[in-house]
């Protein structure tokens, strides 16, 4: 029986579970584990997760990484690229998942593949970010490895926006920022999976605010993609090179990829629309291992 590695951190994460019961489905053997318990013992060859031999594996879904400090994270990527060079199928790979978590290279990719995007600039310079916030009239600032819409801001092209930049600076040392997109107040998540989209959905902010994120509020309902939007957020799974992906669309005056996730969850997709997306990405798994 084929063994499959699920790493994910929070035990009771929707899509950890739903993937190690599509696992069990396909008729292999799931065996959950979180990168924050990984050992490698280095003399005797050993890779390991609290019991789990990692080099026993035929296979591992990256669900997440887990928090982690800058060492720790360049550990666990260490670790994914010596899996796959073992032989180990690894999904995402360990590439992807590092351009899809760094909000500056994969707008550079979206951009320079002529996939559309909001206005971008990534600076470490006040008077850059003050010009480009002029420019822009109103700004979505937010942390290059961020997630789950943590720690993101709209900034405005006044008094008080100057001041936020400074302190958002000031805090981060790095500032990226994207021209604001006025939008119908929802933006669109399109789950791809094996270059197929495999569901999509609408992710409406709740009353009285303006991040969609389903972890900050946001609810999900169905979505009918157009042939454009479909287009984009299978490109962009492209280029970044993701088997299993989130691509998140803004609606404005055209459609603009504004994001990709790597590890996303499929939890929204089906509250919405009774689609478990886990099962395409196993199946996919099943052909490759």
């Amino acid at each position: 029986m084929k063994k499959i590695g699920i790493a994910v951190t929070d035990p009771e994460d929707w899509t950890g579970i739903s993937l190690c019961n599509s696992v069990a489905q396909f008729g292999m053997q799931p065996l959950k584990f979180s990168f924050s318990g990984a050992t490698s013992d280095i003399s005797s060859g050993k890779l390991y997760a609290g019991k789990i031999d990692l080099t026993a594996l035929d296979a591992v879904i990256v669900r997440d990484l887990g928090p982690a400090t800058r060492n720790d994270v360049s550990f666990r990527f260490d670790i994914l690229c010596q899996l796959r060079e073992l032989g180990i199928v690894v999904i995402n790979s360990p590439e992807s998942i590092a351009k899809a978590a760094n909000k500056y290279v994969s707008s550079y990719l979206f951009q320079r593949n002529g996939i559309p995007t909001p206005k971008t600039v990534v600076t470490n310079n006040l008077n850059e970010a003050l010009d480009a916030l002029a420019s822009f009239g109103r700004a979505v600032v937010k942390p290059v490895f961020g997630y789950k819409g943590i720690g993101v801001e709209c900034v405005k092209n006044d008094d008080g926006g100057v001041k936020k930049l400074e302190r958002l600076l000031e805090k981060n040392s790095l500032l990226y920022m994207q021209e604001f997109i006025p939008n119908p107040g929802r933006d669109i998540r399109i789950f791809v999976v094996s270059n197929e989209v495999a569901g999509s959905i609408y992710r409406n902010a709740p009353a009285g605010r303006w991040i969609n994120n389903l972890s900050q509020g946001g609810s999900a309902k169905p979505c009918v993609l157009t042939e454009e939007q479909e287009r984009l957020g299978l490109k962009a799974a492209q280029v970044i090179g993701t088997t299993y992906a989130g691509v998140d669309i803004i609606e404005g005056d055209r459609d603009y990829v504004i994001e990709i996730n790597g590890t996303p969850s499929g939890k929204g997709i089906f509250d919405a629309c009774g689609l478990d997306v886990t099962r395409r990405i196993v199946e996919y798994l099943e052909g490759v291992v």
